[in-house]
């Protein structure tokens, strides 16, 4: 068994695709340093302006009547005016390097978002304007900040805040990037089955190092993303690993950049695994590399398609896939809402690798391989 992994990883060594996968990573991590080095001293106020923009074009939703000076306009008119103002704060308070003012604007600012979404008429521009999830995971952020006395932080390109970018926006992307590298893990075995009819064990025990030997690669996909990021130290500083995030997880809370980042491992981890055993099992089933590949994205984003099956089928391990959507409490912002929670995730993730550990062992312990 060990001679047969150790024997598969010098193939893989060796593998063209493998080969791009290592690239691609290392340009995934030095596309988004460049992205990050051009935005970074702007990103916030830009993010401002953008809230700006949103907030001035529902403001032309409404008509004259609704700016009476008399007391008697539309209450949405006014607390939208009053978001608009504090906007412009906020980006002020950036520009003139004042944290304090920025978090006291920001409450501010929450506070009247919070008291919109229960105004007559706020549907008519609830899309120009946050959601509650959105809202809420601000106000407990500065309220948090605020507390501690944690002034605002711009950097994005010292170690852990740029990591924190990194693991953020893997976790948009992360199964598609598995299933494509995996998507044709025992192809060539089918193609060419009398090639492993030779070896000294059994086939169950073949698909087991193939599995490993691919997991192993995707560790060192992830070393490298760090290894790849560790320049930056040199140039820009380790960061605040420290720093707040704001996320749901069951219930809204404020986690630490190294706190994400540690759940963005773990996720990553049991995504892969689960990722590398759907595709053999496909692989069987199906005998095609893009058959699979294209089942394997038609189930990430059945979830997408049909939001309504989040709320109905919660133990669907689909639901948990992109783990940056799930930390973003998205799921409540659904037509029918549900809190999805992070250690459920990583539950039905587990039970449904160990299912597909039996059906693999099941199916090839039973003599099917001749049919296939």
């Amino acid at each position: 068994m060990w001679k047969l992994l150790k024997n598969d990883l010098i193939i893989e060594r060796s593998n063209k695709k493998n080969i791009i996968a290592f690239l691609v990573v290392a340009l995934f991590v030095f596309g988004l340093f460049s992205y990050e080095k051009l935005e970074n001293s702007q990103k916030l106020i830009d993010e401002k302006g953008s809230e700006y923009q949103s907030v001035a074009a529902a403001l032309t939703k409404f008509q004259p009547p609704d700016a009476m000076d008399d007391g008697t306009g539309n209450e949405l008119y006014y607390n939208l005016l009053q978001q608009k103002q504090y906007v412009v704060n906020q980006s002020m308070a950036l520009k003139i390097d004042r944290p304090q003012l920025y978090l006291d604007t920001g409450l501010k600012l929450a506070e009247l978002r919070a008291n919109a979404f229960e105004l007559e008429g706020y549907e008519k521009v609830a899309t120009n304007l946050p959601t509650k999830t959105e809202n809420h995971l601000d106000a407990i952020l500065y309220q948090f900040m605020d507390k501690a006395g944690i002034i605002v932080s711009q950097d994005s390109l010292s170690f852990f805040p740029f990591l924190l970018s990194v693991f953020m926006m893997l976790g948009s992307f992360w199964f598609v990037f598995i299933s494509i590298f995996s998507s044709g893990i025992l192809i060539e075995e089918f193609r060419h089955i009398s090639l492993i009819k030779g070896y000294p064990v059994s086939f169950d025990k073949y698909v087991l190092a193939k599995s490993t030997s691919a997991m192993l690669i995707i560790f060192i996909f992830i070393a490298e993303i760090f290894i790849c990021s560790l320049p930056f130290i040199y140039f820009y500083g380790v960061g605040d690993a420290n720093y707040p995030i704001a996320i749901f997880d069951g219930s809204y809370k404020v986690i630490t950049t190294l706190e994400y980042i540690g759940i963005a491992l773990i996720y990553m981890v049991f995504i892969a695994i689960f990722t590398i055993l759907l595709s053999v099992i496909l692989n069987v089933l199906l005998k095609n590399m893009y058959l699979t590949l294209f089942v394997q994205l038609l189930l990430f984003i059945a979830p997408s398609l049909f939001p309504v099956l989040v709320s109905l089928v919660p133990f669907n391990p689909f639901n948990y896939m992109n783990f940056t959507n799930l930390l973003n409490g998205q799921s409540l912002d659904l037509a029918k809402p549900i809190g999805l929670e992070l250690v459920h995730g990583l539950i039905y993730i587990g039970i449904s690798i160990i299912l597909m550990l039996a059906a693999v062992k099941l199916f090839f312990t039973t003599g099917k391989l001749k049919k296939v």
